[in-house]
């Protein structure tokens, strides 16, 4: 017996099944009573009748002229209604006026607007044009009638589209129409497929409005719908006969666009999949063959002065040098992921942008702004925005193929990327088959595979698992340096920034607080954002005492006991008592006690458990102060039990007094 899943029928509750069941009956049971009273053994002299055969090929002929109409304007007017402007709720209802309006009230519109006597029939009839009961009018109707069937249809499947493949697309070069015609149909193909199905069958039939409209005249518009109708009466076999291939038809084309996506891509790229495999068996011992044989430019410096105020961001600016890695530190929200934007050329800076002291980005009507994929920049997200549609080789040559390159050419660069990160074996796969880890090295390979001079990372690891992050680190690492690409990075991983980073920005609330090498932000912290990555603590307060007793002032009557009296650097002032500073202190300078400890520790703090985190051996604890400020520290699961620890437990904390830095705010 199988066990039920969430996609399976037997999770659905017993009513709903039921009620399914009725309703399917519902459907069903007519076309079974037909099937019923159809003569089978006749069909073949019934549908071989003269006027059967013109009513057959009418109903075809127009329907397939007025779907491809449909299709024509259907598509651009359902990439219009998927985007926001002013109205489009109203154009959306407009758009579904004709599913809902009775058939014979559509005819009707349709007369009142282009018969003779219509609002626009006698300029047409000016013109030599007429249209009323004729084909052409036949064709009009079934497009008033079925069009919003694909519309309608594609649109919900756009606006409900993850639109990452295509920035993506646009950061590796591709233009609009590139990005309309090679990723987004493709990737909504199957609704454009069902749409297109649903206009066609409406269109073989429509009746009301093309018997009130174009009449019903034997070999200009007579289709099917109507023939059935005009039969009904003298001839019932023939009329069940046309029904019946009516319905076959409609089943027909509503079958093909069940078929499985992907195998018209899949056969016609087979030859070619089997050229490469070839390849690669025959180049495998060879390490010339896997190593990229493209010449690359080293990185570029990259000056960023990021303005934006509906975002928040406030004259950022940001300088990196020739082939350095740099990385964006940070809260949520404070403007990383915008400022990774604007280098892409994803959004633009009311600041300005330059690469290697070419200006990629300036305010102003004369301004200058180069459109992503233009830029010598790579991007790669934590959505990594595979093309699904779309073999693995294909998606890393995709950029390559942008650039102007040839098929073939694109091709082996991008089957050499793949070599470089790993990931060659997955070469004939689908995108859409991926794991998160491999879609991740894909991506990475499809960035570099466009030769840029900056890549910007933003969190490409964040979602990845223990393993797979290490593997997507170390590939970043290789192929980075190996080429001396300059990076921009975002990441709030401490393995990450530690390993990769030879400099880090930390941003706060729209500004760059500060900049510098790696270990001089991680060792000296100057927000507590910084200082809660490392696991360290910042307590804010001002200098007191005297050199033989010198203490930090905290709030709330709360103060610290410091080792010695600040010593000043040679370029900066002595301190002075009232200085405002903030002190530094590692978390395993902090012990805790569920009771005042005797003896005569200089700093003895009362404080409340606020947070625990970490379902590990090890527990990261934030501990609430009387002035509102915090402390963190770090104790074993075992002793978190022992000690009965909890939030909202009251605790001592008992801080080293050498093991405090002090640094001025």
């Amino acid at each position: 017996m199988r066990n039920p899943t969430d996609n399976s029928l037997s999770s659905l509750p017993l009513s709903v099944r039921v009620l399914g069941i009725i309703a399917a009956l519902a459907i069903v049971t007519p076309l079974i009573g037909v099937g019923l009273r159809v003569p089978w053994g006749q069909i073949p002299t019934l549908l071989g009748g003269e006027s059967a055969q013109i009513a057959l090929w009418l109903s075809l002929r127009t329907a397939l002229i007025s779907t491809l109409v449909s299709l024509v304007l259907g598509v651009p007017l359902a990439l219009a209604l998927a985007r926001q402007w002013p109205g489009v709720g109203l154009a959306r209802i407009v758009v579904v006026l004709p599913m809902t309006m009775p058939p014979v009230v559509a005819g009707i519109a349709l007369l009142a607007t282009f018969g003779r006597r219509g609002w626009l029939g006698p300029s047409l009839q000016e013109a030599g044009i007429s249209i009323a009961f004729s084909t052409t009018a036949v064709v009009l109707a079934q497009v008033f009638v079925s069009m919003p069937f694909l519309v309608v249809t594609l649109e919900a499947a756009l606006r409900s589209r993850d639109c990452q493949a295509e920035r993506m697309a646009r950061t590796l070069g591709a233009g609009s129409l590139t990005v309309l015609m090679r990723i987004t149909l493709p990737l909504v193909a199957p609704a454009l497929a069902r749409g297109t199905a649903l206009a066609l069958g409406r269109a073989l039939g429509e009746f009301g409005a093309t018997l009130t409209f174009a009449g019903s005249l034997e070999g200009t518009t007579r289709t099917m719908p109507l023939a059935i109708y005009l039969e009904r009466e003298s001839d019932a076999d023939t009329a069940l006969a046309l029904a019946v291939a009516l319905v076959v038809t409609s089943a027909l084309l509503v079958g093909l666009t069940a078929l499985p996506g992907g195998w018209i891509y899949r056969l016609r790229t087979w030859a070619e999949r089997q050229l490469f495999k070839k390849l690669d068996a025959a180049g495998a011992s060879s390490s010339a063959h896997i190593q990229p044989a493209y010449p690359t430019e080293p990185g570029s410096s990259v000056e960023l002065v990021a303005k934006l105020p509906e975002r928040s961001i406030d004259n950022a600016r940001l300088e990196v040098s020739p082939g350095q890695f740099l990385t964006l530190i940070g809260p949520n929200g404070c403007g990383k992921s915008t400022l990774c934007l604007m280098i892409a050329g994803l959004l633009r800076t009311q600041g300005y942008l330059k690469i290697a002291d070419k200006t990629l980005d300036e305010p102003g009507w004369h301004g200058t702004f180069v459109s992503p994929g233009k830029r010598p920049v790579a991007l790669l997200a934590q959505n990594p925005g595979i093309f699904t549609h779309m073999s693995v080789l294909d998606n890393v040559a995709f950029g390559p193929r942008c650039q102007g390159q040839g098929r073939r050419r694109a091709r082996q660069r991008a089957w050499q990327e793949l070599h470089a990160v790993g990931a060659s074996h997955l070469a004939y796969r689908q995108g859409g088959e991926l794991s998160g880890g491999q879609a991740a090295r894909v991506a990475l390979a499809r960035a570099l595979a466009t030769s840029p001079r900056v890549l910007v990372l933003d969190e490409p690891m964040a979602a990845l698992d223990v393993p797979s992050r290490s593997q997507l680190r170390a590939r970043i690492r290789e192929r980075t340096r190996t080429r001396a690409i300059t990076v921009v990075m975002v990441s709030h991983d401490l393995v990450d920034i530690a390993s990769l980073s030879d400099a880090v920005a930390v941003m706060d609330a729209g500004k760059l607080i500060t900049q510098g090498p790696t270990t001089e932000i991680l060792s000296t912290p100057s927000t507590e954002f910084v200082a809660s990555l490392t696991g360290a603590s910042l307590l804010n307060g001002t200098l007191a005492g005297d050199e033989s007793t010198p203490q930090l002032k905290l709030g709330q009557g709360l103060s610290l006991r410091l080792a010695q009296w600040p010593q000043a650097n040679a370029d900066e002032p002595a301190w002075q008592v009232g200085a405002k500073a903030v002190a530094l202190i590692n978390s395993d300078a902090i012990a805790l006690y569920p009771q005042q400890p005797k003896g005569s520790p200089r700093n003895v703090i009362p404080v409340s458990v606020s947070s625990l985190d970490g379902d590990g051996a090890v527990v990261s604890l934030s501990l609430r102060l009387a002035d509102g400020q915090r402390l963190r520290t770090r104790l074993t699961a075992a002793a978190i039990a022992e000690l009965g620890i909890e939030v909202g437990t009251s605790l001592f904390a008992v801080i080293k007094a050498t093991a405090i830095t002090l640094e001025a705010r």
